[in-house]
C-alpha cells in the first residue's frame, strides 16, 4: 500500500471516519506487531498534539516554513520501483 494513501487510512480510522468494512479490514492489517506499534505510537501523537497550546508565530516565519515545505517536497526525488530486500 502506497504510504500516502496508508497514512490518510489511518488518519481516517483514528478519527472514526472510516466506513465500516474499510475500518474492519485496518483493524485487520494492524495485527502485524509492527503495524500496531506504529499505529499505537501514532495515535498517541495526535492526541499530544490536540492537547497543546497553539502558538502564533511571526509571519515571515510561516511564510518562510511553507516555502521551505514546498521546494523540499518538489525536488525530492523519485523513487525507484521495486521490492526492497533485506540482505
Amino acid at each position: 500500500m502506497e504510504h500516502k494513501i496508508f497514512l490518510q487510512l489511518l488518519s481516517d480510522f483514528i478519527d472514526d471516519e472510516l466506513d465500516f468494512d474499510l475500518s474492519d479490514e485496518f483493524e485487520r492489517e494492524l495485527d502485524d506487531d509492527i503495524c500496531c506499534c506504529f499505529f499505537n505510537t501514532f495515535k498517541k501523537t495526535v492526541e499530544l498534539c490536540h492537547q497543546i497550546e497553539m502558538q502564533e508565530v511571526p509571519e515571515i516565519l510561516h511564510y518562510r516554513i511553507i516555502r521551505t515545505i514546498e521546494t523540499t517536497t518538489q525536488k525530492r526525488p523519485a523513487r525507484k520501483t521495486g521490492k526492497h530486500t533485506k540482505k
